[in-house]
Parts: structure tokens; C-alpha cells; sequence
């Protein structure tokens, strides 16, 4: 995931457009409240759902992972492992039987687009939960003309440690 968005940010960079810079949860907030802004959660669907959002944030993934599993001997063993030693493997191992890849979401900037319209909102905050992959979002949409802020240090400690609206878990 580090490699994918630094090759994206630098990407976003070579060609000069860039975000218009970090805003603080508050001000995100204020420009959400006031219809400027359209606050846009670029964190999976999982993340989304299992770890709660700020209200109002609109869930559109900048990247998804997809896991194609490995091979059948692979899986087998893993589970006759499990069953001699009489434990369970935790997510970490368990995510070895999986070939994860992380893609960019190629309808993020159209998505993006339709729902500044739907909102007739000028600009758009991006946020995920501690800042990098929100900010490589921020790029590529200001890549394409869009008025786009990166909510500073993110959904975990921006938008929750501001005490702010919040739900979804």
C-alpha cells in the first residue's frame, strides 16, 4: 500500500496539481455544515462500516483490495494445522493464504464528480483514517480541476479526537 501511494502522490506531483492543502476537523465541519464542501470518506467499504464515520461523510474508495486465495494445498494445510494444534490462526496468518493486491478504484474521480453535483458543492474534503491515502486522493482529484482539502490527520485523529459527530459502529 506505502509503494502504491507514494507512486501515486509523486505521480500527482510531476504534473503540478496539487490539493489545496490540510484543514482541521473543525473547519471541515464548518464547510460541510455551510454546503461549501462535501466531506468524501476514501477509506474501503470495511473500514467505513466497521470502524465508524463522521457524519455526514460520503464513502467512496479511493483503492480496493482485492484477495485472490492461494492454492488449495495451501488452504488445506493451513487448516489441517489448525485442527492438530488445536489453535485457531489470527488475521495476520490467515492473511497468508490470500494474494492481497490494492487497486485503484478507476470510478473514484467520476464518483467524486456526481456527488459534488448531487450536493452542488464546490469543493470537496477528503478524509481516511490517519491521512496518507486521503492525501494522494486530494491530488489526483485537484489532477482534474477539482477544489480539494485533506482533512488533517485524518478520521482516528482529526474528526474523533475533535469530538465531532461520529457513528457507524
Amino acid at each position: 500500500m506505502k509503494l502504491l501511494l507514494a507512486i501515486v502522490t509523486a505521480f500527482s506531483f510531476s504534473f503540478g496539481a496539487s490539493y489545496e492543502g490540510d484543514i482541521s476537523a473543525k473547519e471541515a465541519y464548518e464547510m460541510q455544515k455551510s454546503g461549501q464542501a462535501i466531506i468524501v470518506d476514501v477509506r474501503t467499504s470495511l473500514e467505513y462500516i466497521y470502524t465508524g464515520h463522521g457524519e455526514g461523510f460520503i464513502n467512496i474508495p479511493a483503492f480496493q483490495w482485492t484477495y485472490e486465495p492461494k492454492s488449495i494445498e495451501t488452504r488445506v494445510k493451513s487448516a489441517d494445522y489448525e485442527v492438530k494444534n488445536s489453535k485457531v490462526k489470527d488475521h495476520k496468518a490467515s492473511l497468508n493464504l490470500y494474494n492481497a493486491k490494492e487497486v485503484l478504484n478507476p470510478n473514484f474521480v467520476s464518483e467524486v464528480m456526481q456527488a459534488m453535483k448531487m450536493q452542488n458543492a464546490q469543493s470537496v474534503i477528503l478524509v481516511c483514517r490517519s491521512g496518507p491515502r486521503s492525501t494522494a486522493a486530494a491530488d489526483m482529484l485537484a489532477k482534474e480541476g477539482i477544489t480539494a482539502y485533506n482533512l488533517e490527520n485524518g478520521y482516528m485523529f482529526g474528526w474523533k479526537e475533535q469530538n465531532l459527530p461520529l457513528g457507524g459502529f
